[in-house]
């Protein structure tokens, strides 16, 4: 089950990242195509999760490793068995029917500006500056929020229900029924509040290369 909903989720975010992906030898493969992560690697079966550790340790380039688990502290000693460096040991893996989700007005003094490209894109601005932003990308009857963010100066205002209330919207208008997101540990309870629940934790891992 939580394997299905990994693949679901990662192709919304090659949709929103603009990215590609393969299946090598039946392990699912992101080019993220960037100087400390050329590859991220995805656990879609807790099995896997040694053998996918040793692969990613033995690479020569920089290369990265996701699992989301219902077991962290057994990945977490899994992958540092392979040599690998846990990046991010407590992430979650959450989801939500998008059927009335919240979608709060923003506090005075902020306007929201909606972009299509065709990603869904949201900026919420003050004085034309930008104050918090997100992208969402739909995939069939999935919508995959990524890149959730506010600025220092701005938070505590709401503007991450704003930024995520609005890409909903959209979202459901172009016939999205279920939210999948990969969340930071700050995150997490900003989406709980909106009514998203926890599949899964998450472990993210590196390997020991530099750019």
């Amino acid at each position: 089950m939580i394997g299905e909903l990994v693949e679901r989720w990662h192709r919304g975010w090659i949709t929103a990242d603009g990215l590609t992906s393969e299946y090598r030898d039946g392990h699912l493969v992101v080019h993220v195509n960037r100087p400390h992560r050329q590859y991220e690697w995805i656990a879609t079966d807790e099995a896997e999760v040694a053998a996918l550790a040793r692969i990613v340790a033995a690479s020569r380039e920089p290369n990265w490793l996701s699992v989301p688990t219902d077991a962290p502290g057994q990945v977490v000693a899994e992958v540092e068995a392979a040599g690998l460096v846990v990046a991010r040991p407590d992430e979650t893996f959450m989801r939500r029917d998008l059927a009335g989700h919240p979608a709060p007005e923003p506090p005075a003094g902020y306007v929201v500006e909606v972009r299509r490209n065709p990603v869904i894109g949201v900026r919420v601005l003050a004085d034309g500056e930008e104050a918090a932003s997100g992208l969402m990308a739909v995939v069939g009857e999935d919508a995959v929020a990524h890149r959730i963010s506010t600025e220092e100066a701005h938070r505590r205002r709401g503007l991450g229900s704003v930024v995520m209330g609005t890409l909903v919207r959209e979202a459901v208008r172009d016939g999205a029924r279920t939210g999948l997101l990969f969340s930071s540990t700050e995150g997490v309870h900003l989406y709980r509040k909106l009514g998203w629940e926890k599949i899964s934790d998450l472990v993210v891992a590196r390997n020991g290369v530099s750019a």
